[in-house]
């Protein structure tokens, strides 16, 4: 059984050896839902107002993604390059969702002279009472190992310029910039940088790659 994510469990009785990473059962997409839109403050301000939409729109973008994403009649060898992952911890009978991240196999058709792919990482966040516990340092790991197994020696992500524990998180992790990007604003003299990241994973036999 899964609960919510309000905060169940003692954080001070938390123990990282007992949370589960995994991926997302369609009963839990909800939990996702909630935790994107506290996560990113659509919960705060004026935009309360809205957040139940805002999670019915993120639980369901997120819905088509791996639906979309799963082997069909159509095309049943197709492999599944989109997952959402959580990050889950017991609390007596039941388990409470603390964190999610999703990673993908996207196709860019600038940066490089022909199409490439590439797996991107997108959608990390930890539940406010669980955070800078090692929660989201075990998330990206997780996606390491899944990139590994689709057959890339790259990870990527972008970051907020002005994020700096992650981009803490990110440095200590391996990551580097591969360029500076600046968001549209409406606010002319305010134009917020986003970072794209790269991490060089483990060589891998190019034979193995899924494409």
């Amino acid at each position: 059984m899964i609960v919510d994510t309000a905060n169940i469990v003692s954080t001070q009785a938390f123990d990282a050896d007992r949370m589960e990473i995994r991926a997302v059962r369609e009963e839990e997409i909800h939990c996702v839902a909630d935790i994107i839109t506290r996560s990113f403050h659509f919960d705060r301000g004026w935009m309360a107002w809205f957040t139940p939409l805002f999670k019915l729109g993120i639980a369901e973008d997120l819905r088509h993604r791996l639906r979309s994403s799963v082997p069909s009649s159509a095309n049943p060898h197709k492999s599944q390059q989109q997952v959402c992952s959580i990050a889950v911890y017991p609390d007596l009978q039941q388990q409470q969702v603390i964190g999610t991240i999703e990673v993908g196999v996207r196709t860019a058709h600038y940066r490089y002279p022909a199409p490439h792919r590439y797996v991107y990482i997108s959608n990390l966040a930890v539940g406010r009472d669980f955070r800078r516990r090692g929660v989201a340092q075990q998330l990206l790991k997780d996606c390491e190992q899944l990139a590994q197994s689709w057959g890339y020696s790259e990870l990527h992500l972008h970051v907020m310029g002005d994020n700096e524990r992650g981009r803490n998180l990110y440095e200590k992790l391996g990551y580097e910039l591969v360029t500076t990007e600046y968001v549209w604003s409406i606010l002319p003299w305010r134009r917020p940088e986003r970072l794209f990241l790269c991490k060089q994973l483990q060589s891998i036999d190019p034979e193995s790659k899924v494409c």
